[in-house]
């Protein structure tokens, strides 16, 4: 691991983890005029796992530590996917946005539970290699 690029990556990581908090509290926010600014915020959320999954490609070399930056990557490239889904359902049928999203609402549960996982692990594996 290149230990110059190894502060980028956690800071990454943490913004992640600060971003998904901030995310999951702006599901409150449902039946508001800001109920879709969720959307935005999945979006930056997968421009960050986009930079976790080449990072973890390029500088790490301890495999647990890729595998959980891969897994967080992976796993906010996926919301994105489903949040294009939801909208190619939309245009498609008479349904609302809010309500395609409420039908894929198991599978952006499951992306959540990888991504802790992921992100969890990242931070653990991260801090340990920094260690060494």
């Amino acid at each position: 691991m290149r230990q110059k690029d190894l502060p980028r990556l956690k800071v990454t990581v943490y913004l992640m983890i600060v971003l998904a908090i901030i995310t999951f509290l702006s599901g409150f926010l449902k039946y508001t005029p800001f109920e879709h600014i969720s959307l935005l915020l999945f979006f930056l959320l997968a421009i960050g796992g986009v930079k976790l999954f080449y990072g973890a490609n390029h500088i790490v070399n301890s495999g647990y530590a890729k595998f959980f930056l891969i897994l967080t990557g992976i796993s906010t490239m996926v919301f994105m996917l489903l949040i294009v889904i939801a909208l190619v359902m939309t245009l498609v049928s008479d349904i609302s946005l809010s309500d395609n999203l409420e039908l894929l609402e198991g599978l952006f549960y499951l992306a959540s539970l990888f991504f802790l996982i992921g992100a969890f692990g990242s931070v653990i594996f991260l801090n340990i290699g920094s260690r060494k």
